[in-house]
């Protein structure tokens, strides 16, 4: 787990990577945005913990920025009142707002949520991504079985066995078997 601190005083940088070191997760830590940015850039992180009132800007560009390029969530500390405002934007991009002052026991349990949430994210994006290719596999097979039926005048249940035989006989996929039918049949 790696995780990016953004805190302009070293005090504060301090006591985020005591937290996080806890939790045994590994920090880079940055003073400024610019910093932030660019190490974002150069590699993914799990989370992040921004403080707010950095040097260069406050910081909630910067969370929101992160957490999109990184599809990770993380937490934003700042005053009540700005952080307020803000709080339903960035609650909306997965990162979680906490109001000065914090204490030590929050802060843990603001990044076990995190934690909880980013691996929750990435199990849905797996299975998301599997079922797209489960989509793009039917797509290829449903468009070999039209050709099937419209080149060799099989019926649409012909056209499943043929596939569903012939990929069995070849030991290749279902999509393999559907692309190889349009090859066969489209070029013509």
């Amino acid at each position: 787990m790696d995780a990016l601190i953004v805190a302009s005083t070293p005090s504060r940088q301090h006591a985020l990577t005591d937290v996080l070191h806890h939790e045994k997760i590994d920090c880079v830590v940055c003073s400024t945005a610019a910093e932030a940015r660019r190490a974002s850039l150069c590699r993914p992180f799990d989370m992040f913990v921004i403080y707010s009132g950095l040097v260069d800007e406050q910081g909630y560009d910067l969370a929101i920025s992160i957490a999109d390029a990184n599809d990770c969530g993380g937490i934003y500390i700042g005053d009540s009142i700005r952080t307020e405002r803000l709080e339903e934007q960035l609650n909306e991009c997965g990162i979680i707002t906490m109001y000065l002052p914090i204490t030590k026991s929050q802060l843990v349990e603001a990044v076990r949520l995190i934690l909880v949430s980013n691996a929750r994210v990435r199990l849905l994006k797996a299975k998301n991504e599997e079922l797209t290719s489960k989509l793009d596999d039917l797509k290829y097979i449903t468009r070999a079985k039209i050709v099937l039926m419209r080149s060799l005048g099989y019926s649409e249940e012909q056209s499943h066995k043929y596939i569903e035989k012939r990929a069995m006989e070849l030991r290749m996929s279902r999509k393999k078997v559907a692309m190889d039918i349009l090859n066969t049949y489209e070029a013509n």
